[in-house]
């Protein structure tokens, strides 16, 4: 990924903090785990949770594990999620929402280990897609909205 490309998500992320319910953002954190050329934000055929067993914000509270979690009555991550040409997912970035610090590590180890996504295509052929994920938090626990 270009530099361009991080530089612009990093903006993105920060200017919807400055909007959010007057909270202050944790500064944006970009993994460089992820080794692609390109990656698509638009595609033909987007990708989309594929897994029949859970849902994924009961996943995300299943195997996210932190105990800062619980310290969190309201607000919002947004993570940067590649899924792949093979549906395999990698944690691209991390925006946290929240006045409470947690584990970007952690968070990206879950992502990492998620279930295959439906893959993304684009003129008939399978690419990586970049799908930002907004996880609302109350009371500790990741919600539906």
């Amino acid at each position: 990924m270009n530099r361009i490309m991080k530089t612009l998500l990093s903006i993105l992320i920060l200017g919807i903090s400055t909007i959010i319910h007057g909270q202050i953002q944790i500064k944006p954190i970009n993994f460089n785990d992820c080794k692609v050329d390109h990656m698509f934000v638009v595609a033909d055929t987007v990708p989309t949770w594929n897994c029949n067993t859970i849902g994924m914000v009961d996943y995300m509270n299943k195997y996210f594990n932190d105990k800062n979690l619980k310290k969190i009555e309201n607000g919002m991550i947004m993570i940067g999620i590649l899924i792949l040409p093979d549906g395999k997912t990698c944690c691209y970035t991390f925006g946290n929402f929240t006045k409470v610090e947690l584990n970007a590590k952690t968070i990206k180890e879950v992502i990492n280990k998620m279930p295959n996504w439906t893959l993304a295509i684009q003129n008939g052929q399978k690419v990586t897609f970049l799908k930002n994920e907004i996880f609302k938090i109350k009371n500790g626990r990741f919600i539906l909205d």
